[in-house]
């Protein structure tokens, strides 16, 4: 069985101006706000492609921090039902203005505040790693 996860992705923040967490959210290309993933390229770790699509989803940088956690879900592959593991890590973005890339299917990119990005996203299991990144983001 294959330890490796099919696609990985972060849990991008920053701090507003009051020291309080924002939280990284991208407008999917089925209308659904969610954190920013991607598929593992041939012979890249977790971590190297959770990097890998946050700058090409929205071109933000920044450093890596700690896994999250994992969320599997059931896909159509070849017309077959396929389980795909998705992993996660804490980001905490270098600076700069997050760009939504039209060619990767994402419509927007906003900040909010963690309660706010737990309710807007529209998948139940990527609200479950906004829980649970919440309670380890470091303080500023």
């Amino acid at each position: 069985m294959n330890d490796q996860p099919d696609a990985a992705g972060c849990v991008v923040y920053r701090y507003d101006e009051r020291g309080q967490p924002l939280i990284l959210l991208i407008h999917d290309q089925y209308g659904k706000w969610t954190l920013p993933k991607g598929h593992l390229d041939d012979g890249e770790s977790a971590a190297e492609a959770a990097v890998r699509e946050v700058r090409e989803e929205t071109g933000m940088t920044g450093e890596l921090g700690a896994f999250v956690g994992s969320v599997t879900y059931m896909v159509q592959k070849k017309s077959k039902p396929y389980r795909k593991r998705v992993d996660f890590f804490l980001m905490h973005a270098d600076g700069g203005d997050a760009v939504p890339e039209a060619e990767e299917g994402i419509s927007a990119v906003a900040w909010f505040p963690p309660h706010e990005a737990q309710m807007r996203v529209g998948y139940h299991q990527i609200r479950d790693i906004i829980v649970r990144a919440t309670k380890i983001i470091p303080s500023p």
